[in-house]
């Protein structure tokens, strides 16, 4: 008999906590086979909520509250849109020279008071030595540790063949099957120069009218930061559902600050209806690109 204890986690309010990251552990090697059998997205999601039914009728007696098996359905499509996007990024790297990664940032949190890193995990994602005077980031030092943003869902980098990129493919094998990991991210903070950045990717998950805007304040920011630093970098929205007005704001946003300068930049540069690998392929493809 399967041991579900890990799966949930009793509150003292009487609330019963999903514990997403366990149960997408816990099935992990059959989420893959079946991504790999091009079960579509939905097909595997409705299997994850199935089995954690059952696991919390057996425990509880009862079907978990609607809300928080929501929440945890928006995480569990997260880990697969990681699977997916980091077994097309492999299967494109071994036909190419010039390595690609695509990984997860952590939550962006306040700056601690003495702490070097920028509370943005995408600035502290560049070298340090590149914010210096005379440097490609040299525009952003002053303003580096009061730039506050969401971190975007997924950032894609063309490597090439710099130092770091042979320990890459490895790291995308165990975040196909560990898409909670942040070992990509964690390996990669700090080292990389500034073209090698070439494209954000936001997740959306949910219908609540306020997600869909969310995400276009990090779109904002990274487009603003890509202005003044010459950069082409491109920002894509991926969804599970796309509402009409979801079609409609995603395609014809424009950035802020292309209002300023009087000319339309465009806030997104691709919006990808996601339920199966092959949805996913040229959003990679486009962006390693650029």
């Amino acid at each position: 008999m399967v041991n579900y204890t890990e799966w949930f986690t009793e509150r003292t309010s009487g609330k019963i906590q999903i514990n997403s990251t366990a149960i997408y552990r816990h099935l992990s090697l059959e989420v893959v086979e079946r991504l790999d059998s091009n079960l579509s997205v939905n097909e595997i999601i409705e299997w994850i909520r199935n089995k954690t039914r059952s696991a919390f009728s057996s425990m509880y007696g009862k079907n978990p509250e609607v809300g928080a098996l929501n929440n945890a359905t928006g995480r569990w499509n997260e880990f697969i849109a990681t699977s997916l996007l980091s077994e097309i990024v492999l299967e494109i790297n071994k036909n190419n020279d010039a390595c690609s990664a695509v990984f997860s940032l952590p939550n962006s949190q306040s700056q601690k008071e003495g702490a070097e890193e920028a509370s943005s995990k995408f600035i502290s994602l560049f070298k340090s030595i590149e914010f210096a005077s005379g440097q490609p980031l040299a525009k952003l030092a002053p303003f580096k540790d009061y730039i506050f943003m969401p971190s975007p869902d997924y950032i894609i980098v063309v490597l090439g063949k710099s130092e770091v990129a042979t320990s890459i493919q490895p790291l995308l094998e165990q975040q196909v099957k560990n898409p909670d990991s942040l070992a990509l991210y964690n390996f990669l903070k700090g080292k990389l120069q500034l073209e090698q950045v070439k494209a954000a990717a936001s997740l959306k998950t949910s219908n609540r009218p306020d997600r869909r805007y969310q995400p276009l304040f990090e779109a904002a920011m990274i487009k603003a930061m890509g202005y003044v630093l010459h950069q082409n970098w491109q920002y894509y929205m991926v969804a599970s559902e796309l509402t009409s007005a979801d079609r409609t704001i995603f395609t014809t946003a424009v950035a802020p600050h292309s209002i300023a300068l009087e000319q339309n930049f465009k806030l997104v540069d691709g919006t990808y209806l996601y339920t199966r690998k092959t949805d996913l392929i040229p959003l990679v493809e486009s962006a390693i690109r650029q």
